[in-house]
């Protein structure tokens, strides 16, 4: 849990400062990042040609999101910056407080996964191994790349909604470990609609939650 102790670090130092203005300047900032942003985004005019927008989703191997992190654990809920770069299956995953300090970076190569938290630094061969490691979350990170961008596999279960768009991805891979992931916003980018707003849950671990606001694409 040493990624979780790390990301209340926020908390802890607003605590200590005894600034009550910025104590609910933070919980306002959760509230928002838990529920989303109400404003409705363009739809599709009409339905999407779902055979098309995968074909084109699958080719997006280069690219950068920016935005925000909310997670649910038992002990706590916490909230970070996201920005995650990545190329093919190489990646840097970073999550910074709301002062800019980064509280943790991941990256990820073909030489291994490497994940600097707190002033220390961890490696594994496998990120999901890494990442399992460190927060107790099992989470098939090769398989997140994918659901980030509302792409399901040929076993996978799923559903659409009245555009025709990813709503609810049901992953089968033998590592998925029960993770469900909802889709509430879509936008188009360049020429294909992408999410931005997702939940993750898992009924084998129901008291754990993520929640990503995508404030930004950028397709290389």
């Amino acid at each position: 849990m040493k990624v979780l102790v790390v990301l209340c670090s926020t908390i802890v130092l607003i605590e200590f400062l005894g600034l009550t203005v910025f104590r609910r300047l933070f919980v306002w900032f959760f509230i928002i990042v838990v529920s989303g942003c109400a404003t409705r985004l363009p739809q599709p005019e009409g339905t999407v040609d779902l055979p098309e927008q995968l074909a084109r989703l699958n080719k997006m191997e280069v690219w950068t999101i920016s935005g925000k992190l909310a997670i649910k654990h038992p002990d706590q809920s916490l909230s970070a910056n996201l920005r995650w770069q990545t190329q093919q299956q190489d990646f840097e995953f970073r999550l910074s407080n709301f002062l800019g300090m980064t509280l943790v970076d991941m990256q990820n190569s073909r030489d291994g996964a490497v994940l600097e938290a707190d002033g220390e630094t961890y490696r594994d061969p496998s990120a999901s191994l890494l990442l399992y490691q460190m927060t107790g979350w099992d989470i098939p990170v090769n398989q997140l790349l994918s659901w980030i961008k509302g792409v399901p596999k040929a076993t996978d279960s799923y559903q659409l909604d009245e555009n025709g768009l990813v709503s609810m991805l049901k992953p089968a891979c033998q590592r998925c470990a029960g993770w469900i992931v909802n889709y509430s916003k879509y936008q188009q980018v360049d020429d294909v609609w992408l999410p931005h707003a997702l939940t993750l849950t898992n009924p084998q671990q129901p008291e754990h939650l993520i929640k990503i606001r995508i404030d930004k694409w950028k397709i290389n």
